[in-house]
C-alpha cells in the first residue's frame, strides 16, 4: 500500500504535529507500508525517518505554518491513500476539493482547533465558517485524538454528521527510545549545577505555540524557591520570556537550553523530576510531552483541557491544574515531587498499555485496510464522493 502523509511541518521543526507525522511515518514503513511525506521547503535539511521518503515542495505562498502546495495535488495523485495532518491551511482546501471529484481516499487527522489572538483569531473565525466544513466533509474518515477533545472542539456542532466517519486513533510513543532505563545523574549533570528538584518544560518558543502557558509556569517556579527549570525549545519569543524570568529573580534558576537534539530528548526527560504542559487553551489538544515523559518514568502536571486530561489521572501518573492558575500549578508540582517515584513508575505502566508506536500504528493500518484494501487496484477501490456536489459541502 501507497500511503502519502501531507503535513504542514515536519521535523526538525519542532512541534507536536510534525513529530506526530514523524513517528507515524516510520512505524508505518515499519509495518510495510511505502509512506512518503509531503511537506513544505524550508531553509533547513528535514529529518529522513526511517524507510520513509520526505518530498520537500515550494510553497505558492506562505505565511507562519500556512502553506499553499498546488503541486501536491499531481504529485500525490498516484497514491492509494492521502492522510492530511490538519490544519494545514492553504493545502487542505485544494485535497478537499480535489476529493470532491476524484483522487484517492482522503483521511484528515485533526489535530486541534485553531484559536490565535488579534488579527489571527478573526482570520481563523472566517476559515471555520467558510473553508473547515469543505475539509470536513471532503474526509472518508477523520482522526482525533480523543473523544473527550472531539465533543469540545470545533468539531462538537457538526458531531452528528461525522460520527461515522470519526475514529480515536491517539498519537503513540517508541517505546523502545522513550524508556527510564539509563544513567539520571549523567544526565542530571547536562542540566548544569543544580541542587534542587527539576522540572522541565518543551515547546516550541515562538507564536504560534502562545498557548503553552511557560509564562504562568514562571510564575510558579517564582513561589518555589528551592526548584529549578529547564526549558527546552527556541523561538521568537524566547528573549521575552528569558527577560520575564529575570524580572520574576528566578534566573539563576531557569536554563534555557535551546533545541534539544532527538537522541538526547530521553536523557533529559529521565533527568527531571516533574515534567509540565501548563498549556492555557484547547489549541493543546494532547500534549505528546506528557507521554514521552511518563514512558521515561517521570511523573507529570498539565492543565485540565479537553484531551490532555484524558492522558493525566489525578493523584495516579501526575497531577491537573487549572489552566492559568499559577497558585495551583505551583502547588501540583510540589504535590509531585512529594511523590514522585510512585507516580513516575505508574505513569510508564500507563503508557506501555494504551500508547505504544505500534499499537498506534496497527490502528492506523486497519483503518487504511479498510478505506482502500491493498488487494484491490486504484480504479476498482469505491469512489463515493466523486460525484458530490460543491453546494453539499456547506
Amino acid at each position: 500500500m501507497r500511503v502519502a502523509h501531507i503535513a504542514p511541518v515536519f521535523p526538525p521543526y519542532r512541534g507536536g504535529m510534525g513529530t506526530v507525522a514523524c513517528q507515524q511515518a516510520e512505524a508505518l514503513a515499519e509495518a510495510g507500508v511505502e509512506v512518503t511525506v509531503f511537506t513544505p521547503q524550508k531553509a533547513s535539511p528535514r529529518r529522513r525517518p526511517r524507510g520513509v521518503t520526505v518530498i520537500e515542495l515550494p510553497a505558492l505562498v506562505s505565511k507562519g505554518n500556512a502553506a499553499c502546495l498546488p503541486q501536491v495535488l499531481r504529485q500525490a495523485a498516484g497514491y492509494d491513500l492521502i492522510h492530511l495532518h490538519y490544519p494545514f491551511f492553504g493545502t487542505a482546501e485544494l485535497l478537499a476539493a480535489r476529493r470532491m471529484i476524484a483522487g484517492p481516499p482522503l483521511i484528515v487527522q485533526y489535530q486541534m482547533d485553531v484559536i490565535g489572538r488579534g488579527w489571527r483569531a478573526r482570520a481563523f473565525r472566517w476559515h471555520r465558517r467558510t473553508l473547515l466544513p469543505l475539509v470536513l466533509r471532503a474526509a472518508d474518515a477523520i482522526i482525533v485524538t480523543s473523544h473527550d477533545y472531539a465533543a469540545s472542539s470545533f468539531l462538537a456542532s457538526r458531531l452528528p454528521g461525522l460520527q461515522a466517519r470519526l475514529q480515536v486513533i491517539p498519537p503513540g510513543v517508541d517505546l523502545r527510545l522513550f524508556t527510564p532505563s539509563g544513567d539520571r545523574d549523567a544526565a542530571r549533570r547536562r542540566f548544569g549545577a543544580t541542587t534542587g528538584p527539576v522540572v522541565f518544560f518543551l515547546a516550541r518558543l515562538d507564536r504560534t505555540h502562545y498557548f503553552k502557558g511557560l509564562h504562568v509556569l514562571l510564575e510558579a517556579v517564582q513561589r518555589l524557591p528551592e526548584t529549578h527549570l529547564v526549558v527546552g525549545g527556541d523561538g521568537n519569543l524566547r528573549t521575552g520570556y528569558e527577560a520575564q524570568a529575570a524580572r520574576l529573580g528566578v534566573s539563576t534558576r531557569v536554563r534555557f537550553t535551546g533545541e534539544i537534539p532527538d537522541d538526547l530528548l530521553p536523557a533529559y526527560y529521565r533527568a527531571a523530576d516533574v515534567v509540565a504542559l501548563p498549556s492555557v487553551d484547547r489549541t493543546e489538544a494532547f500534549g505528546l510531552v506528557l507521554l514521552e515523559a511518563m514512558a521515561c518514568g517521570t511523573p507529570v502536571v498539565a492543565s485540565r483541557l479537553p484531551g490532555v486530561r484524558t492522558l493525566v489521572q489525578d493523584g495516579y501518573n501526575g497531577h491537573l491544574v487549572e489552566p492559568g492558575n499559577t497558585a495551583d500549578l505551583a502547588d501540583k508540582i510540589e504535590c509531585c515531587l512529594r511523590d514522585a517515584a510512585a507516580l513516575g513508575t505508574n505513569a510508564r505502566a500507563f503508557v506501555t498499555a494504551r500508547f505504544s508506536s505500534t499499537v498506534v500504528a496497527q490502528q492506523l493500518l486497519e483503518l487504511y485496510e479498510t478505506l482502500a484494501p491493498a488487494s484491490a487496484p486504484p480504479e476498482a477501490r469505491p469512489r463515493e464522493a466523486r460525484h458530490r456536489s460543491v453546494a453539499a459541502f456547506w
